[in-house]
């Protein structure tokens, strides 16, 4: 029986996959025989619709053989069962794989600026959210793991109000005026906090609005009242930088069903935009979700991320290229995790594709750039759908052997066959991914065997990676030798 994994797996990378069980002489596809065992050839055409592997020479491979994997064999393979397209013929069951489980970490930005309106019926918060609700509920995501944090929190040691700085401490000063001139906005207690000329004014707080004055005794626009001296105010910047407090889920990653996904769209229902922009502390917080997730789920592909609508303004970093080592590090880490921006923002004002480009870059991956002057929401759909398909087609589940079995792992090989294709092309196992040839491609395992590791994920490389994206057929075939690339 088809399970829901594999339906959104096809569903969302337009990519069959199948496994053709490769038959030894002993008829085992597990364990550590290699010989061809003399069989018809129609149990192959399953999963490849041509009859793969059948006849003396079916494949379009012309690769080598290999006695270990990963290690060179000492010639070519002759089509005698050395390679996937000799002359061993594939028999046995066949059954449709399952990709690896995508999981989404998201981290979204729920600052002030995301208030703001995009046209006359709509802001770019209610925008985005609308596209992510659409996105939990679309049946190609079911089954798909999601789980959702806000950026900016507030720092819990905080306090709700202050008389003075110390009581604010790293998150000060208390607002208890502000610097007449300077802009951005910066509060003070004393002309001292100011730049030099510049003037520190006592705050209020408008009778009738209640919106933040200065100084007091003056009249508030547009109807607000007079504007009341204040005997108590709040800290200047109480919101956090500690990625622990962006680590911890809104909304835990849990497979999408309906109970889920309404679970995080009354999460998005009970947030409102307000605060600045912590981007460092927010990413750092995601990123360590995100490898906690996949430490403790080995066989699953985790991403993070990012949607945000501003510049970086408060927490160290706040460069780009500070941010993107954030997630270049988490990228080389183990659990290798990725990172996906999506930016919405009114042009390219203060160069803000380039800071977009860049973060997604150190993350291995490329930005969504969203003018607001478009349908954003659409937009924002097609991100996260994007996200969807390039994650899910680029990393495989190891098949896992029968019961008192061991899979060979010198013995498996990735078939592709191309839509409209003939023949199916044999995939070159490469060992690792600094292997992976940046045109031919390859794959890998996630462990490599030959280290007395256990691999959990068959794992295409970048070139390979783009080719499954166009879609067709893919068949792992076990029971013949691994196919590495020819030595020249």
């Amino acid at each position: 029986m088809e399970n829901r994994s594999t339906r959104v797996a096809l569903a969302a990378a337009g990519i069959c996959v199948f496994f053709a069980a490769c038959g030894g002489s002993n008829g085992s596809v597990f364990g550590g025989g290699t010989g061809g065992g003399d069989v018809s050839g129609s149990g192959a055409s399953a999963g490849t619709g041509n009859g793969a592997g059948a006849g003396s020479a079916s494949s379009s491979s012309t690769g080598y053989g290999n006695d270990d994997v990963g290690g060179p064999s000492a010639g070519p393979s002759s089509g005698a069962g050395e390679g996937a397209g000799g002359d061993m013929s594939c028999a046995g069951e066949t059954s449709t794989a399952e990709l690896v489980p995508l999981d989404l970490y998201i981290m979204l930005d729920s600052s002030g600026s995301m208030d703001e309106r995009i046209s006359r019926s709509i802001t770019k918060w209610e925008a985005v959210t609308e596209a992510l609700e659409a996105f939990f509920t679309d049946p190609q995501s079911a089954g798909i793991g999601v789980g959702l944090q806000y950026f900016p929190l507030r720092d819990p040691d905080v306090p709700a109000t202050c008389t003075e700085n110390s009581q604010c401490g790293a998150n000060g000063p208390c607002a208890m005026g502000i610097c007449r001139r300077t802009r951005p906005t910066a509060f003070c207690s004393s002309n001292a906090d100011c730049p030099s000329g510049d003037t520190c004014l006592d705050l209020g707080r408008c009778s009738v609005s209640g919106v933040m004055c200065a100084p007091p005794g003056g009249s508030c626009p547009s109807g607000g009242g007079t504007c009341r001296a204040v005997a108590e105010s709040e800290c200047a910047n109480p919101y956090s930088c500690n990625p622990d407090i962006y680590a911890a889920p809104a909304v835990a990653i849990t497979p999408l069903d309906d109970g889920s996904a309404a679970a995080l769209v009354s999460s998005i229902a009970q947030k409102a935009p307000l605060g600045g922009t912590p981007t460092a502390g927010a990413l750092a917080g995601a990123l360590q979700q995100a490898r906690a997730h996949a430490e403790a789920n080995p066989t699953h592909r985790v991403v993070t991320v990012l949607a945000t609508d501003g510049m970086p303004t408060d927490c160290a970093p706040v460069s780009a290229d500070g941010i993107a080592q954030i997630a270049s590090e988490a990228l080389a880490g183990t659990p290798s995790i990725s990172t996906f921006v999506i930016g919405v923002f009114d042009g390219d004002d203060d160069g803000a594709q380039a800071t977009m480009d860049r973060i997604a870059e150190g993350g291995g991956t490329s930005a969504f750039f969203i003018d607001t002057s478009t349908d954003v929401t659409q937009a924002f759909l097609d991100a996260l759908t994007e996200i969807r398909g390039q994650s899910l087609a680029c990393e495989y589940q190891v098949p896992a052997p029968s019961a008192g079995q061991t899979l060979d792992y010198g013995t498996l090989n990735v078939e592709h066959t191309r839509p409209q294709a003939g023949d199916p092309t044999t995939i070159f196992y490469v060992r690792d991914e600094a292997s992976c040839d940046a045109a031919a491609g390859g794959w890998y395992y996630d462990v490599d065997p030959a280290t007395g590791g256990t691999p959990t994920k068959i794992v295409m490389c970048p070139a390979t990676c783009t080719q499954f994206r166009e879609g067709g057929q893919v068949a792992l075939r076990v029971g013949c030798k691994t196919e590495i690339p020819p030595i020249n």
